[in-house]
């Protein structure tokens, strides 16, 4: 009987010994959370277990009896989702724009324009001054703009405020006088908009090269700000992945360098330019891809957009 006592003592040692052993090792379990899985199945889940960065198992509340986590945190039925793709976006210049642009989007009136603008250059003294996100057709009166009320307000300034859809630009006299740009200038591809026999300011498409090319380029620091401050917003969102469409390769190697040295963790798939003369030879390396950067694509401009009224069309645009 004492042999048959000690027996069962050692076996109910061995089995709970076994049990805490057998737990793995994790870094963080997320509990008590709504999970969606985005699988083929689209399942839910409440408990997800992560472990050197990397989610090693999802699940229920089971997976709490098989590892022992170094942190946990409690979701408290809250929302978890796979980080967000943006399949198509400009994330350099989406940060160029918070720290050095005139964000114009959203404006109800050219009044309301000039008003940012106007704001904004008195708050940068950078000798160009520049704006995006102008539409026209959110305006009462959806006619373009003219360069008229930028001269006035800035005679000695070169200002370049680019349209929403990226395919038109406003510009006033100094940056057309800078551009030498006339009214017998034109382009394929391009269409400088006269008023009055003159430029008035519109620059459609490739027009908008003869000016934006004279543009200083920005100094390395203030491209990492922009990087990293459009990396503050994406995470903030919930996006972990971007592609970039369309990038210089100078700009695809600055990325890179802070992949480097981990100031920038999201996840981008950069389209090469071909505007940039140096494409070519970056695509004769072959495929390019880190852990962060991936590079095999090549952005072709085959048309204008509507809104610009750059768009080829098979008749005449009934408002223009």
């Amino acid at each position: 009987m004492k042999n048959l006592f000690r027996g069962i003592i050692l076996i109910s040692m061995f089995i709970f010994l076994s049990c805490n052993t057998m737990k793995k090792n994790a870094d963080l379990i997320i509990f008590n959370a709504s999970i969606y899985t985005v699988d083929e199945n689209f399942a839910k889940a409440s408990v997800l277990v992560i472990s050197d960065g990397l989610i090693i198992a999802v699940g229920d509340e089971q997976l709490l009896n098989e590892y022992t986590p170094a942190d946990m945190l409690d979701a408290g039925g809250k929302f978890v989702y796979p980080g967000f793709y943006d399949a198509h976006c400009h994330f350099l210049s989406y940060g160029q724009s918070k720290m050095q642009r005139a964000d114009l989007t959203g404006t109800a009136s050219y009044e309301e324009v000039l008003l940012r603008v106007k704001e904004h250059a008195d708050q940068n003294p950078a000798e160009w001054i520049e704006g995006r996100g102008w539409d026209q057709n959110d305006w009462a009166d959806k006619e373009f703009p003219t360069r008229k009320q930028l001269d006035e307000l800035f005679p000695d300034r070169p200002v370049y405020l680019t349209r929403i859809d990226g395919h038109a630009a406003l510009v006033n006299g100094e940056a057309l006088r800078r551009s030498g740009i006339t009214a017998e200038t034109s382009m394929v591809g391009g269409d400088i908009i006269l008023v009055d026999g003159v430029p008035g300011g519109i620059l459609v498409d490739m027009a908008m090269n003869l000016v934006r090319d004279l543009i200083p380029e920005n100094d390395p620091a203030m491209n990492s700000a922009a990087l990293q401050k459009a990396q503050e917003d994406c995470f903030a969102a919930g996006l972990t992945s971007v592609m970039d469409a369309g990038l210089q390769v100078k700009e695809i190697m600055h990325i890179d360098s802070l992949n480097n040295t981990g100031e920038l963790k999201i996840r981008i798939n950069a389209m090469l330019s071909p505007s940039d003369s140096n494409y070519l030879k970056f695509m004769e390396k072959g495929e390019y891809k880190t852990e962060r950067l991936h590079v095999n694509s090549v952005k072709l401009y085959a048309d204008g957009a509507l809104g610009s009224r750059g768009a080829a069309m098979l008749e005449e645009y009934s408002d223009d």
